[in-house]
């Protein structure tokens, strides 16, 4: 008879808790959205490294640097005094987008792309006047980094088309761990290098 109201007593308590329990669920505000993304990594990123950000670079030094970065040549004195003249808000804009239509974009992006992805191999299989080509036509038709990558992964050869996007497979003889590694680092930032040897990144 005492064991029995003893049990009575605690189905009672957990009764009471587990009501408790839901009623705190219910009566709890709404759930709100979670930031974008990019905003959380952001916000962790800042309260991890308090840093001020660089001032806005002057019109002498973004007008040199844009033209580094995108045509991979300096300005002539001329491009950067008639640049550093213009009066217009959206000067930046503009000569972004000049220089991103321009010819010596996309020469300098064949030769970026070309020397990042094949480090300068010496030929194999496919020529490298083939694979420049290829690059060329893929960056003055704009086409999509991501979709220029399958492409390039995807191809083995075999399609005669597709033949000079093959040169990043062929001209690594199709190794699987050449070609693990530097697909890891080139395309995903990774080094894959230590999982020849390691199961673990850490072991």
């Amino acid at each position: 008879m005492r064991r029995q109201r003893m049990i009575a007593r605690c189905v009672r308590s957990v009764r009471l808790g587990i009501l408790v329990a839901f009623a705190g669920i219910a009566l709890a505000e709404p759930a709100r959205a979670q930031a974008p993304l990019h905003e959380r990594i952001d916000a962790m990123l800042e309260s991890a490294h308090p840093a001020q950000p660089a001032p806005l670079a002057s019109d002498a030094e973004f007008v040199r640097r844009i033209y580094l970065d995108l045509i991979g040549t300096i300005p002539t004195a001329d491009e950067a005094r008639q640049f550093i003249d213009d009066q217009s808000p959206d000067k930046r804009e503009k000569l972004i987008d000049r220089l991103l239509a321009s010819p010596e974009f996309t020469r300098h992006m064949t030769t970026v792309l070309d020397v990042m992805w094949m480090e300068r191999r010496p030929d194999k299989h496919v020529k490298t006047d083939e694979w420049r080509a290829y690059l060329h036509a893929a960056i003055a038709a704009n086409r999509p980094l991501n979709e220029l990558v399958r492409e390039i992964l995807a191809a083995d050869g075999v399609d005669d088309a597709l033949r000079p996007a093959a040169k990043f497979y062929l001209d690594r003889e199709g190794e699987p761990n050449l070609l693990t590694r530097d697909v890891g680092r080139m395309f995903f930032g990774m080094d894959l290098q230590c999982a020849q040897c390691h199961d673990h990144p850490f072991d």
